[in-house]
């Protein structure tokens, strides 16, 4: 009996198996089915290759389980073309479908035994596992590059392992990317790791199709490149490291559109294999790494919800409700864009049954949903956008807090709500971060867009309005006086340099209270002259903040003492949004 160590750990052969079988499984599963039945250059069809590589794994757990009893490999064949022969000739009259399912089983009965060896097992038990699965994959890459005709069945193997990768790491959510994975490196940089190698094949199909040449140069160092990637993504913001991934696949996918069936393989087929080095491949052999951080459980997906609504929704907040009409980067307004965003989450209620049993239901027509939604956004009113929005997602927390806390949430679940919530939000959080205002000139420009409508409802009530009482049961006047007491608030914050902090609802209540009493023998021609003042002095302060981005402090609070203030009051005032 041999008493050799093996080289590699049982955690290693485990990593190692799962990343080269997740490589192969993806690419077939990828490929047309009208295609597994056809015989290929190589010499069987897909359906034969995959009864082929279920038989070899059959033999694992018996061989493994014989050199336990006698330190020897049965082998369990006489002739390995015989016994290749049979396993091709047991793909007839089965279905893709169950060739798939029998390597399934085949798979996990090897996976099992791997987990049963002890580290110290015969290095013998260990080369069997191996020639049967990580030893054995790479010799049907070719099958796949036979069975690939054009560039949309490329296209068809990079979307649909791209998906998968693309949305477990929008799954870890922006803030958990700054953590270490088991490689050690940051997710943020196993995602600019991915952008960089996802803008090289999309260089090289560039420079390829620019020359007419049938190959081009790659990297010569793949270990300086991926450390030179590490080093350039320190103290970058995980959202531009996410953009740069995005970007960098649009360029590859771009390029992989132009090719033709002769370029696809030209030079023994060199096309398919870079590109599916640099991208579905390259999917595989981190998505273990990746789907580690993805939530399990309803409250780790609960969390990532929230650290992603909380961004997208105060950035709106600072926004206000005025911009809303107007257009965003993308084209469409504000408005359309969170109508799109709120239907999408609607629609999670509906299909989740399906995700949780395992199944997809009917495909929305999104072209048509989004349309309609940009359609309905400009006569939409921008507090029911808002409202929409806000009740959208509180759905969608309830339907997760509903589910067993203690159970894993399918991925396919997972995957729904990812891509509704808070991975969207990060799509659309670029429009809402380009209208926020930032310097001095940006901000007056903002509170003038609230204040024209919020002056000119003051002015049309006239004297004798400004006494009639509001729906909240304040005055006009006592709206007026309120708001000239937060407008001074922040006038001495952003002069004195020293923000007021621990606001309550009791001290908010009285400091309200205290403003509309000082100004109860102020008359309406009186108080409105001073609204107008204070007006003045803040567009003053406001220019003496100097040329660049105003300090964050007031930044995020003058704000809410402005014109995110005064539309508080537009419905009351009666001022339409």
């Amino acid at each position: 009996m041999s008493t050799t160590i093996p080289a590699t750990s049982k955690d290693t052969l485990r990593r190692q198996i799962s990343q080269s079988y997740r490589a192969l499984r993806s690419s077939l599963e990828a490929l047309p089915r009208d295609r597994f039945t056809e015989k290929l250059s190589t010499g069987w069809s897909l359906n034969e290759n995959i009864a082929h590589l279920a038989a070899w794994e059959e033999t694992v757990p018996k061989r493994v389980a014989a050199v336990f009893e006698s330190g020897e490999d049965p082998k369990l064949y006489d002739d390995v073309d015989a016994f290749n022969a049979r396993a091709a000739a047991e793909a007839q009259g089965k279905t893709t479908d169950e060739l798939f399912a029998r390597w399934s089983a085949a798979h996990e009965a090897v996976l099992e035994t791997v987990r049963s060896l002890p580290e110290d097992a015969d290095k013998l038990m260990f080369d069997i596992v191996e020639w049967n699965t990580t030893g054995h994959y790479p010799d049907h890459f070719a099958d796949i590059d036979a069975a690939i005709r054009t560039k949309d069945d490329l296209f068809g193997l990079v979307q649909t392992n791209w998906i998968a990768f693309r949305l477990a790491i929008g799954a870890i959510g922006l803030p958990a990317l700054e953590n270490a994975t088991s490689s050690g490196w940051t997710y943020k940089d196993l995602v600019a790791h991915a952008a960089a190698w996802e803008d090289h094949i999309a260089m090289r199909l560039k420079g390829m199709r620019e020359t007419g040449a049938e190959t081009y140069p790659g990297v010569d160092d793949a270990d300086a490149f991926n450390a030179d990637v590490v080093e350039r993504t320190r103290g970058r913001a995980a959202a531009d490291v996410i953009r740069e991934l995005d970007a960098a696949h649009e360029r590859m996918i771009a390029e992989l559109q132009q090719l033709t069936p002769e370029r696809i393989h030209a030079n023994n087929s060199w096309v398919v294999g870079v590109v599916a080095s640099d991208t579905y491949g390259h999917y595989a052999q981190h998505f273990d790494e990746v789907f580690a951080a993805v939530p399990k459980k309803p409250a780790e997906l609960l969390e990532r919800m929230r650290e992603g609504w909380r961004p997208f929704r105060r950035g709106l907040n600072r926004l206000g409700l005025v911009p809303l009409s107007e257009k965003t980067p993308a084209g469409w307004t504000y408005k359309g864009m969170l109508g799109h965003v709120a239907n999408w989450m609607e629609k999670i209620p509906d299909e989740m049954p399906n995700r949780l049993a395992g199944r997809r239901g009917p495909t929305p027509d999104v072209d048509a949903e989004n349309a309609r939604e940009a359609k309905e956004g400009e006569t939409r009113s921008a507090h029911d956008a808002v409202s929409r929005l806000d009740a959208a997602y509180k759905t969608v927390v309830d339907l997760v807090t509903a589910l067993p806390a203690d159970r894993d949430i399918p991925f396919l679940a997972t995957r729904l709500v990812v891509g509704e919530t808070y991975g969207h939000f990060v799509e659309h959080s670029g429009e809402i971060e380009a209208a926020l205002p930032r310097t001095a000139d940006d901000f007056i420009k903002t509170i003038e867009k609230v204040w024209k409508p919020f002056r000119a409802v003051i002015r049309e009530r006239g004297r004798a309005g400004l006494t009639e009482k509001t729906s909240t049961g304040w005055t006009c006047k006592d709206v007026v006086a309120h708001s000239i007491g937060w407008m001074e608030q922040t006038i001495r914050e952003m002069r004195s340099g020293e923000l007021s902090t621990g606001w309550t609802k009791e001290t908010i209540d009285a400091y309200n209270a205290r403003s509309v009493r000082t100004h109860e023998l102020v008359g309406p021609e009186a108080i409105v002259d001073e609204l107008d003042t204070v007006y003045r002095n803040l567009v003053e302060t406001i220019r003496g903040l100097g040329d660049g981005p105003i300090d964050e402090r007031f930044a995020s609070t003058m704000p809410y003492y402005t014109y995110l203030h005064w539309e508080e009051h537009f419905a009351e005032l009666g001022v339409p949004l």
